[in-house]
């Protein structure tokens, strides 16, 4: 009776493993899925439990962060794609943080309030 139990956990143990490792690959199918039919908060929480499921895996930041700047969440944009450019350096995601940054600078500019121009006064 006792092997029994040890079998079974076993089996449970390898069960549960076999499940997990094929977990980012369903997330992370199902966010590219979500985002290609322009299903945007539902692509990022598939792309997030991906990141969770295998926080190695750079391409569930990549799109995570390209899921972001659609919704217009830079600086989660930028920090995810920065992970991703850690994970794998390469020049898709090298670019995919410059434009990041470009968004963001143009948010900042484009939400600073400019002085007005001063009226001319006539004499």
């Amino acid at each position: 009776m006792k092997n029994v139990a040890t079998w079974l956990g076993i089996f449970i143990l390898l069960l549960a493993l076999v499940g997990c490792s094929d977990s980012y690959q369903r997330h992370y199918d199902l966010g590219k899925w979500y985002y290609d039919k322009g299903l945007i908060n539902e692509a990022i929480l598939e792309f997030k439990a991906a990141t969770q499921s295998d926080p190695n895996g750079y391409q569930a930041h990549h799109f995570l962060a390209i899921a972001y700047t659609r919704k217009g969440w830079f600086q989660y944009a930028l920090k995810e794609a920065e992970t991703s450019f850690d994970l794998y350096p390469c020049d898709e995601n090298y670019k995919l943080i410059q434009v990041i940054r470009q968004k963001t600078n143009l948010e900042i500019i484009g939400t600073q309030e400019t002085e007005p121009l001063p009226t001319e006064t006539t004499p």
